[in-house]
């Protein structure tokens, strides 16, 4: 049978490539993930259609869009890959609990929550090498990115295995610091004129807060924005500005007030990996690890129902030596002098129930 000519040009690398563009929708985003220049992917495209001797893509003004044959193209490119990750891991395939395994997760639950208990899995997994990718920006599996993802999107490809992880819940917060400068806002309205620390990153929007200000008409004014979870914790720590941080952020240490401003904001947390990721022990042992350190039944703060910072620290000052920031008497050491701010315990919202074990 004679082979169809050109097909022998035919490359793997660009076969690749194509993958990433349909996955992408951009030529342009597709090349600044691969960290290529647009006009190098453009050139391997143009050599895949030469060797194809078919159009892949339509020209606009906005760019290049795959056009019917080039769509069919990309559907065989993620086919080849597939087959191509399957033949990777049969060539590694080991069952002894031993090797690297790469996880891709958003800044914040990266450096912030697993990145400190990685130390207490390497003592009972001393063979098991954790390769963290703290970042913002989305990883796939599917394009060998990354061995397990967790990220705020829920990924909608069949062929990854994807489970909800757990919930995060975004409350505002002060420092100490700020608020013997500022005051401490008790309301919508007492928050007016306040400044704001604002996160914008990839995964992470601030329409909640964008919101709440409009709905409740505050001028409060921005301070800072920044895309890092680092920089924006640090900045609210340092008495910058208030900023939604995790309500878990208490837990880890952060010496911050809980503003109770009637504002809170909850994310759905999602792992995702390879179906035959599962197979390879290694990879195995760090999924069981990331959904106990995640585990809402030791971690209630990881659950579907919001707690409050307040209990979250009753919970951590049983067992840890810490300062009760709650304690309204140390909250008025650090306020300035100001008859029209109302000082008051931090107290559970009304129709919360308690939780068992709390004062």
């Amino acid at each position: 049978m004679a082979q169809s000519a050109g097909l022998e040009g035919v490359s793997w690398d660009d076969i690749n490539l194509i993958a990433s563009v349909a996955a992408f929708e951009s030529l342009r985003q597709a090349a600044k993930a691969l960290g290529i220049n647009a006009s190098t992917l453009v050139r391997h495209m143009e050599r895949l259609e030469t060797a194809l001797g078919t159009m892949i893509f339509d020209r606009h003004p906005q760019g290049f869009v795959l056009n019917e044959a080039g769509l069919v193209v990309a559907d065989i490119a993620r086919d080849m890959q597939r087959q191509f990750f399957r033949l990777t891991d049969v060539a590694s395939k080991d069952q002894n609990p031993s090797g690297h395994v790469r996880i891709a997760i958003t800044e914040g639950l990266g450096t912030f929550w697993v990145a400190p208990r990685i130390a207490r899995f390497a003592v009972d997994n001393p063979d098991i090498i954790i390769n963290l990718e703290s970042s913002m920006e989305l990883r796939n599996p599917l394009r060998n990115e990354a061995d397990i993802a967790i990220q705020f999107r829920k990924p909608d490809n069949p062929d990854l295995i994807v489970a909800r992880l757990c919930h995060m819940h975004i409350y505002p917060f002060a420092s100490l610091a700020y608020i013997e400068n500022h005051g401490i806002p008790l309301s919508g309205q007492s928050a007016r004129s306040h400044r704001i620390v604002i996160q914008e990153a990839s995964q992470f929007s601030n329409d909640v807060i964008e919101d709440f200000l409009r709905a409740k008409k505050l001028q409060s004014s921005v301070a800072f924005i920044t895309n890092s979870s680092i920089s924006h914790l640090y900045a609210v720590e340092r008495g910058l500005g208030i900023g939604g941080l995790p309500t878990f952020s208490l837990a880890m240490g952060a010496g911050l007030v809980p503003i109770d401003i009637n504002l809170q904001h909850s994310m759905e947390v999602w792992i995702s990996y390879r179906r035959d990721m599962r197979r390879l022990k290694r990879v195995s042992i760090v999924i069981e690890w990331l959904r106990q350190i995640f585990s809402p039944q030791r971690y209630p703060w990881f659950s579907s129902t919001f707690m409050h910072p307040a209990d979250i620290m009753r919970i951590v000052n049983r067992t840890m030596d810490r300062h009760n920031y709650f304690d309204s008497t140390i909250i008025k050491r650090f306020i300035d002098n100001n008859d029209d701010i109302e000082i008051k315990e931090f107290k559970r919202p009304v129709g919360r129930p308690r939780l068992k074990g709390s004062p």
